[in-house]
């Protein structure tokens, strides 16, 4: 599309399609350069000072890039949606000086909507003449086609223990058929939430724990979905939202099978197996799953393991390297995440007696057991219970926190 004159735009929410484009072509001369320096206070001679300059890679003086970006506010606040708009964030990239005088095309396409909260996803780039991209990114704008009433919420406040509609919250738990996703599952329905597990390949054993839900009163769904499929992902949410009507909660509790290879004999496909599976999953289901957990403020919490604290024991190498990857990944999630009121945290078990840890000689419990300070090893139901106050209205203003199950192994 395409927009000419000089009054902004009225483009409501709901006339705003997926694949719409708006662009802009700009000329950028010495007195729009000189004017930004005024304005901004940059004077820096690679944009000011022709002969600096010249005597540079560049061979000229060179666009202030802030100047650049300020094409994207036009774009905004003049076209997509034009006088609605609220722009809420922008990420930039930089990639090739323009020159003072050179022509260049500004475009904005929209990549994304979020009914909920009525924002907009803009994919944002300014191509040069050669059509080379010179400055890309994203934008998130908020259409603004009703006033706010509502008073904006005081940091802190408590996220309400029901979505905002009053109907019974949702829970999403992946790696949910079985060992501690399993128990989680059971957990959270006990405490009211209405539960979708993912499972990757036993419907059968899934269907147990729905069927052992439903018979305790709760509400549950099995979906079939690999995580690290992106495409499945967004199938599985999708499915679930119409479903249950949103989602509140989610828990990535999916690992992969543990192997006792030491490091000097690891090949780099056991660790990518690993990071496939616990990282990259991870990242797939949240990403899809923010937009409905932005709506009332909701909580992710990732299931990490006992050895990120300290020593990491002989032979579990690969799965180490993923856990510590996955404590990363939460940590930055947590703080981008909290402007948006989504916390996320996570849960480090120590040993616990699951299906991945049933072929261990009994003696093993009772050595783990015996150097534990509470003189046992974890049960599935106490990684449920943190999890779930993790997700809870009880932990509103907790975020970026890491919980050691481990009966006083970790003491921090």
């Amino acid at each position: 599309m395409h927009q000419s004159d000089h009054e902004a735009a009225d483009i409501s929410f709901a006339d705003i399609a997926i694949g719409d484009e708006f662009r802009i072509e700009r000329t950028l001369l010495v007195d729009d350069v000189d004017r930004f320096a005024e304005l901004s206070g940059d004077h820096s001679p690679l944009h000011m000072d022709e002969a600096y300059a010249v005597q540079t890679e560049f061979g000229g003086r060179v666009v202030h890039g802030m100047l650049l970006a300020s094409l994207f506010s036009t774009l905004v606040g003049m076209f997509i949606p034009g006088r609605k708009a609220l722009y809420l964030g922008q990420d930039l990239a930089f990639r090739r000086p323009v020159l003072v005088g050179e022509t260049i095309v500004a475009t904005a396409r929209v990549s994304a909507k979020n009914e909920s909260t009525q924002t907009i996803v803009l994919a944002t780039e300014i191509r040069n003449a050669e059509n080379q991209i010179v400055v890309g990114g994203t934008a998130k704008v908020k259409v603004r086609d009703q006033e706010v009433t509502a008073a904006t919420p005081a940091l802190g406040d408590a996220v309400p223990a029901q979505p905002a509609s009053g109907t019974a919250p949702v829970a999403l738990v992946t790696g949910g058929s079985r060992g501690i996703g399993a128990a989680i599952a059971r957990e959270l329905a006990h405490r009211g939430y209405r539960v979708a597990l993912i499972y990757r390949s036993r419907s059968d054993v899934a269907e147990r724990v729905v069927q052992s839900i439903q018979a305790a009163g709760g509400e549950a769904v099995g979906l079939a979905c690999d995580v690290t499929d992106r495409a499945a992902v967004s199938d599985a949410i999708s499915e679930l939202v119409a479903r249950f009507g949103g989602l509140n909660a989610v828990v990535n509790g999916a690992v992969g099978e543990l192997e006792d290879r030491r490091m000097s004999e690891v090949d780099w496909s056991e660790i990518e197996r690993h990071l496939q599976s616990q990282v990259h999953g991870v990242l797939n289901v949240c990403q899809v799953a923010e937009p409905y957990l932005e709506r009332d403020g909701g909580a992710v919490v990732n299931l990490l393991s006992q050895v990120v604290h300290g020593a990491v024991p002989v032979g579990m190498g690969a799965y180490a390297v993923a856990k510590f990857a996955l404590l990363g990944l939460s940590r930055s999630l947590a703080s981008e995440w909290a402007t948006k009121n989504i916390r996320v945290n996570t849960v480090s078990p120590g040993m616990v007696r699951t299906e991945l840890t049933q072929h261990y000689n009994e003696r093993i419990f009772k050595m783990e057991a015996s150097r534990t300070p509470l003189r046992r090893v974890a049960e599935v139901e106490d990684v449920a219970r943190a999890v779930a106050y993790l997700i809870g209205v009880e932990s509103s203003f907790v975020t970026g926190v890491n919980l050691p199950i481990t009966g006083g192994q970790v003491i921090l």
